[in-house]
């Protein structure tokens, strides 16, 4: 579910992905969570969410997805 709200961002042609935030479960963060802007995003691919420099993030560890501080997506 969380891979097709990030293609819905990333291809919606009134939307932004810079304008989004995503909250994912991040082991050794303070309190296992950290947000990143949508503009660090590079690509999707089938499993994983990859940053500009090269993290990999599980779609499974996805647990908000926001616009304009709207949820469009919460685990």
């Amino acid at each position: 579910m969380a891979k097709n709200i990030l293609n819905m961002v990333l291809w919606h042609p009134r939307m932004k992905i810079n304008q989004a935030k995503i909250s994912y479960i991040h082991r050794g963060a303070p309190g296992n969570l950290k947000t990143i802007k949508g503009s660090f995003i590079d690509r999707l691919e089938n499993g994983f969410l990859i940053l500009n420099d090269g993290t990999q993030i599980p779609f499974h560890r996805i647990i908000k997805i926001e616009y304009n501080d709207k949820t469009l997506y919460i685990r």
